[in-house]
């Protein structure tokens, strides 16, 4: 009896690990949204997709892309296609690697960011700045929400940088709501991070709001955001 109980006890533990360090998403998770421009235009698709885990300066890490196109209407007078990438650890969620590739209209960026989180270094181009604890790009920052705890009324924070910007930003979790996408009906939590930092035709110029699917998942199921051509909606199409 005291043998199978240790083995219980033991067992219980060993689960109790595994679902501690489980990850909200996992590998081969794709979502499909659709984007619409001012209610009125359909303005396209965008994806996010987690690729496989990967070994990064021998850590394991995420490897996360998302993508973003315009669609053959709004290809005419403004041509959209980016593509942004994190490797994010597969324990913290922090970022080693970061990297985007915008086309907007006649905007484009790119660049390449390092990240150290150990020693807590963050570099882009020729410029090395310290950063704070487990901190993480634009794109890792959505990705560590998902296994955050997400009371109603709480804010929570993510330590942010982009080479440039060394910060943290608050989110503040606002309500929960059923809400309903093209991929179905969800419970959700609503969610809104402050997030002026980011570039090109996704920069926030005013309010951000997220609805979280109210599960084990989190996945985002919709998006709403003032930028600098007015306002771009996101509705999870499958997943």
């Amino acid at each position: 009896m005291r043998m199978i109980k240790t083995a219980l006890i033991s067992t219980l533990i060993l689960i109790f690990a595994v679902s501690a360090n489980a990850a909200a998403f996992k590998t081969g998770e794709k979502l499909t949204f659709s984007l619409s421009w001012n209610d009125i235009v359909q303005a396209g698709t965008a994806t996010m997709s987690v690729k496989g885990v990967k070994m990064f300066n021998g850590h394991k890490v995420y490897h996360i892309v998302t993508t973003a196109q315009s669609g053959s209407y709004l290809d005419s007078f403004f041509y959209v296609r980016d593509r942004v990438e994190s490797y994010i650890d597969v324990k913290t969620f922090a970022t080693w690697k970061f990297e985007k590739h915008l086309v907007e209209g006649e905007y484009s960026n790119d660049a390449v960011v390092y990240y150290n989180p150990e020693e807590r270094t963050c570099t882009r181009e020729t410029s090395t700045i310290r950063t704070k604890e487990d901190a993480v790009d634009i794109l890792a920052a959505f990705y560590k929400l998902r296994n955050m705890d997400l009371p109603v009324g709480d804010t929570v924070h993510f330590n942010y940088c982009d080479g440039k910007i060394n910060k943290e930003i608050p989110v503040k979790i606002l309500k929960k709501e059923k809400i309903t996408v093209p991929a179905g009906t969800f419970n959700t939590i609503k969610i809104a991070p402050a997030l002026e930092e980011t570039e090109g035709i996704f920069k926030q110029e005013g309010e951000i709001i997220i609805w979280l699917a109210d599960d084990e998942t989190k996945m985002p199921v919709k998006m709403a955001s003032k930028v600098t051509i007015g306002e771009v909606v996101a509705q999870l199409e499958s997943y």
